[in-house]
């Protein structure tokens, strides 16, 4: 992330969280259980951008013989590519002659993961902090855990109930006719598409595949009649969560068009 651009991306997250939360009981684990959970926590986010690592560094705390030095050869220095080439950065003063042994390997690898997670981008991450704090600055923050928050931001990823989006739908433009046509079928083929069109819908109409943290059960979306040239394609304003629909003459007709639309909305410059 360029840090030109972070004071941006930092209100745009936090615009998007609102919901409750229950605090963390961090705080109520002794001090060895507590970096036990912290080291665990830490691999697991470092796992999700350079799985290798994280699993080169579980394999040397899980390590059971003395002989962590000779084995796995390593110095208190940590190494990343940067366009081609590897720099190589210490985690503790003359890190480059610091030996990891079995009695500093807890030390080296609370160090890695502090360097990766925070260190390493220090200078992007202030100002995302500063813009998302100046859009969601209240102390109630700290009461989230990190779950909640990335939840809040990102949205679900799990399947959404179409019956109940239906529920929140507003109609836009049909007639009784269109209704009980054009209508039904397209909430017939919404309820036969497999998880991943429904995903590819999701993006199609709001721009993004997961589904708001409120859920479809307060999730709301237009559904609009543009007219009767049944041969054009649907068309979405993702501002607006608004579908634009034709009317097709058959069910079989409806989905052709929506899936088509859906699946070549991206690409040759177009989002």
């Amino acid at each position: 992330m360029k840090s030109a651009y972070a004071p941006c991306y930092g209100p745009s997250g936090a615009s998007a969280v609102a919901a409750e939360s229950q605090p963390p009981v961090y705080g109520l684990l002794s001090p060895s259980a507590q970096l036990r959970y912290q080291i665990s926590e830490m691999l697991t986010d470092v796992a999700q951008i350079r799985p290798h690592l994280a699993r080169g560094l579980r394999q040397l705390l899980q390590y059971r013989e003395d002989d962590v030095e000779d084995v796995f050869c390593l110095t208190f220095e940590a190494s990343y590519d940067a366009y081609g080439d590897v720099v190589t950065v210490p985690l503790v003063a003359n890190g480059a002659n610091v030996a990891v042994t079995s009695a500093n390997r807890v030390e080296y690898v609370l160090r890695y993961l502090q360097w990766v997670l925070s260190d390493s981008i220090a200078r992007q991450f202030e100002p995302f902090r500063r813009g998302f704090y100046y859009v969601c600055g209240s102390n109630a923050l700290s009461l989230f855990k990190p779950e909640d928050i990335e939840l809040m931001v990102h949205g679900s990823g799990e399947d959404w109930d179409s019956d109940a989006l239906r529920k929140t739908t507003n109609f836009v433009g049909f007639d009784s006719e269109a209704a009980q046509t054009v209508g039904g079928w397209f909430w017939d083929v919404l309820r036969e598409m497999t998880q991943r069109d429904r995903k590819l819908f999701l993006a199609f109409v709001t721009g993004s595949d997961r589904m708001p943290t409120v859920a479809s059960t307060q999730f709301s979306m237009k559904l609009a009649m543009l007219g009767s040239e049944h041969n054009r394609f649907p068309i979405a304003h993702t501002c607006f969560n608004q579908l634009g629909l034709w009317m097709y003459r058959s069910k079989d007709e409806l989905r052709q068009k929506l899936m088509m639309a859906m699946t070549e909305s991206e690409g040759f410059g177009l989002k």
